[in-house]
């Protein structure tokens, strides 16, 4: 598991490492720094031995912005471009590198995490989408591109999770609209054709199902994970 903030990281690998034999090994990494993703590879290789799976979650530019504000603030849309674009696209070539090396033919599996703010192209949130929209797009013709190595590329793209952001989400439109906020998290479940929100878990299943054996013939795949959204 890699990230910018090591504490966390150390706290959740001791959490998830529950079982004999199982180890977590929490690794510092800025998306937005290439030489820090060439760094993480080459720190996963020398503790591992090789790479099998690589699941880019990490954002950036995801807070509220208009782009036609008074003073818009480029840079923030910079740090986004380089997070959820260069940053998670070097990752993935890098760690595509290491798959072909080291899997002896078997290749390997990349997933990334889009987000449905693509499609819906929510007001405000520009700098996010059109940066995700740019990496879907990108690493669908990644997966052209690795075909031949046997690598495999897919986005799994999630509706509305339930969890800290989407009730903070849910207060913020309930504060603004002077509605209670379970009826705000009603209205909002009711816009997907299942009526509800999805877990966290649900994420984590599409991902495991994408990077195991069972999609061996899957990529290029946008999977929303959405409750019919």
């Amino acid at each position: 598991m890699a990230a910018r903030d090591r504490r966390r990281l150390t706290i959740l690998a001791t959490e998830l490492c529950v079982g004999p034999g199982e180890q977590v090994v929490p690794l510092e990494l800025d998306l937005g720094d290439l030489a820090s993703c060439a760094d993480l590879i080459e720190q996963v290789l020398a503790r591992l031995g090789r790479i099998d799976v690589l699941v880019n979650v990490a954002t950036s530019g995801g807070d509220r912005a208009t782009i036609d504000e008074v003073e818009p603030d480029w840079e923030t849309w910079r740090r986004a471009f380089e997070v959820n674009v260069i940053g998670t696209l070097q990752l993935s070539r890098l760690a595509a590198r290491a798959m072909h090396e080291t899997s002896g033919g078997d290749g390997g599996s990349i997933v990334q995490i889009g987000t449905f703010g693509t499609h819906a192209l929510p007001s405000g949130r520009a700098r996010y989408t059109a940066t995700k929209q740019a990496m879907v797009s990108a690493s669908l013709t990644l997966a052209k591109e690795l075909g031949p190595t046997g690598v495999r590329v897919n986005v799994v793209t999630p509706g509305f999770v339930s969890g800290a952001p989407l009730d903070a989400m849910i207060e913020s439109i309930a504060a603004r609209a002077g509605t209670p906020a379970a009826e705000v998290s009603r209205r909002m479940a009711a816009g997907a054709a299942l009526g509800r929100h999805v877990d966290p878990v649900d994420i984590a299943d599409a991902v495991v199902f994408l990077a195991g054996p069972g999609a061996r013939n899957i990529t290029g795949v946008e999977l929303p994970v959405t409750a019919g959204r």
